[in-house]
C-alpha cells in the first residue's frame, strides 16, 4: 500500500535528527524509561529535545518536530503508532522499510526513516530492557511492556537493521467471530500448479517467457514459493550461479531471511529481505560469537520469514536447523555438495544426525521428507563445442516423494539433462508449467 503521511519522519525530522541523537548523547539525557508514565519526566525530555532544535528549525515547526522526535526517541519510536493499529499481528523492518502483518494482509509503507534510526532505535530497547548489546552480541530478543516480543538484528551480522515485532492477544476473538471470516470454510488450494497462483501479473509474464520448460518450472517454484528446494551439485557445477538466477523470480513484497557464512546469494535490491552473514561454525579459543545455526534458530522462530535462503549447509547444526525450518511451513532453499540427489541426501542426513545425539535415521529421513520438495541436480562437462571449454548444466530435478516401507526415498525424476531431455512426467505442476502431464505429490 502506499505510504500514510502520518506515519514515519518527515522531511525536517530526517534532517534535525542526528543532531539531536548526538547531542542528547553527548549531554547523557535518555528518554523516559518505559516504566515511568510521569507527566513530569515526559516534559523534561521534550524540553531537552525542544532546546536542542530551537536554532535548527523555524519557531512555526519547534513544537510540532519537538513532538514528534520526542515520540520517536521514546520506546518503539515511529513504529508505536502501528501497535495501536486494531487488527496487527506483525511489524517488519528491514532497514529503513516497514510492513505490517494486519488481519493476514502484508501491508507495506516503505522508507519510513533512515536506517540509522532504527539501529539507534534497537540500541535504545536494548538499553531500556537491561540486555545491553556488544560487538559479539548483535541480536536481541525481548519483551516489550505491553507483551509485544521484540526481535532484531544489528550490522554487521546483518546487512541492516532488522526488526520484528510480534504482537500477541490484539484481537479476542469467538469461534462465531473466527466462522464469519471463513475460519471453517472449505479453501481452494493454494497452489494449482499452473501459471495463475502466481498473484504479480508482471512476475506471471516473466515466468510464462521463460522457452526452456526446465527453466519455467524452476521459475514457477520460485515466484509460487510452492517448494522447498535443495540445489545440489560437485564443487564449481553452479549451484549458486542457478540460485543466484532464479531468485529474481521470488515474490517481491514477501519477507525473505538471506543467511550466509560467506555474502554469494544476489537477491534484487527491491525484495524485502533480512540478510545476515555469520560462521558454520566458531574455532576452539575463539571468543564467543553467534554462529548460522544459531542465526538459523533465531530467524524461523522469531523473524516470521516467508522464505529461508541459506547459502550453503556445511556445518552439523545448520544441517539440522535448515530442516527444522522446512519443516515448520516456511518454504526454505540451500545449497549442498553431492554428486548425486541421493549422495546430497545423504550429506545432508549424515550432517543431521551429527548435530544432536539421539536423531535416528528414520527421524531425520522423515525431517527431510517433511521439509524438502525437490532436489535441482548441477553438473559439468567437456563442452561438445570446446574441448578446453566446461558446461555447466541442470542435470537433474527430482521429487522427494515419500518414504518406502523400508525407510528408503521415494524419489521422482522430472527431469533429466543428461542425454537429451528425457523427461519423467509426475505433478501437475511441470505439465502444466514445464511442459509434461501426470499426477502430483
Amino acid at each position: 500500500m502506499a505510504k500514510d503521511e502520518n506515519y514515519g519522519l518527515r522531511e525536517i525530522d530526517r534532517k534535525v535528527l542526528p543532531t539531536v541523537q548526538d547531542t542528547l548523547a553527548e549531554r547523557k539525557i535518555r528518554p523516559p524509561d518505559w516504566r515511568d508514565e510521569s507527566p513530569e519526566a515526559r516534559q523534561k525530555f521534550f524540553d531537552a529535545v525542544r532546546g536542542i532544535l530551537i536554532p535548527l528549525v523555524s519557531q512555526a515547526d519547534l513544537s510540532e518536530t519537538s513532538t514528534r522526535l520526542c515520540d520517536a526517541l521514546s520506546g518503539v519510536g515511529i513504529l508505536q503508532p502501528f501497535l495501536r493499529l486494531s487488527g496487527v499481528e506483525e511489524i517488519y523492518v528491514r532497514g529503513d522499510r516497514v510492513a505490517v502483518e494486519r488481519n493476514g494482509r502484508l501491508e507495506h509503507f516503505g522508507e519510513l526513516a533512515p536506517a540509522s534510526y532504527f539501529e539507534q532505535m534497537i540500541r535504545r530497547v536494548a538499553d531500556a530492557t537491561g540486555k545491553p548489546l556488544s560487538p559479539l552480541n548483535l541480536t536481541l530478543l525481548v519483551d516489550l511492556p505491553g507483551g509485544e516480543r521484540f526481535t532484531a538484528l544489528l550490522p554487521p551480522l546483518s546487512d541492516q537493521p532488522a526488526i520484528n515485532i510480534r504482537c500477541f492477544g490484539r484481537n479476542v476473538r469467538s469461534l462465531a467471530d473466527l466462522d464469519r471470516v471463513g475460519t471453517f470454510r472449505k479453501h481452494a488450494p493454494l497452489v494449482s500448479g499452473s501459471l495463475d497462483d502466481i498473484r504479480d501479473p508482471e512476475l506471471r509474464r516473466k515466468v510464462e517467457s521463460q522457452t526452456s520448460p526446465a527453466a519455467r518450472y524452476l521459475a514457477w517454484l520460485m515466484a509460487t514459493l510452492a517448494g522447498s528446494v535443495v540445489f545440489a551439485g560437485p564443487f564449481s557445477s553452479g549451484k549458486t550461479t542457478i540460485f543466484n538466477a532464479l531468485s529474481d523470480f521470488f515474490p517481491v513484497g514477501d519477507p525473505i531471511a538471506v543467511l550466509e557464512t560467506f555474502r554469494e546469494i544476489q537477491i534484487k535490491p527491491e525484495a524485502f529481505t533480512m540478510r545476515a552473514i555469520a560462521p558454520a561454525e566458531i574455532l576452539p579459543g575463539d571468543t564467543r560469537r553467534i554462529t548460522m545455526d544459531e542465526v538459523l534458530n533465531i530467524v524461523y522462530t522469531r523473524a516470521n520469514p516467508r522464505a529461508i535462503i541459506l547459502g550453503e549447509v556445511v556445518s552439523p547444526g545448520e544441517a539440522l536447523q535448515f530442516l527444522r525450518a522446512a519443516n515448520l511451513g516456511r518454504r526454505a532453499f540451500t545449497t549442498l555438495h553431492g554428486g548425486s540427489v541421493e549422495s546430497a541426501l545423504r550429506r545432508l542426513e549424515d550432517l543431521a544426525l551429527s548435530a544432536q545425539a539421539g536423531l535416528d535415521i528414520r527421524a531425520v529421513r522423515e525431517m527431510v521428507v517433511g521439509g524438502i520438495d525437490m532436489v535441482v541436480l548441477m553438473s559439468q562437462a567437456v563442452s561438445a563445442t570446446d574441448p578446453r571449454a566446461v558446461d555447466r548444466f541442470v542435470a537433474e530435478i527430482t521429487r522427494v516423494a515419500d518414504l518406502d516401507e523400508k525407510g528408503n526415498y521415494v524419489l521422482d525424476t522430472l527431469y533429466q539433462g543428461v542425454e537429451g531431455f528425457n523427461i519423467n512426467l509426475y505433478t501437475k505442476a511441470w505439465k502444466d508449467i514445464g511442459g509434461g502431464s501426470g499426477g502430483g505429490k
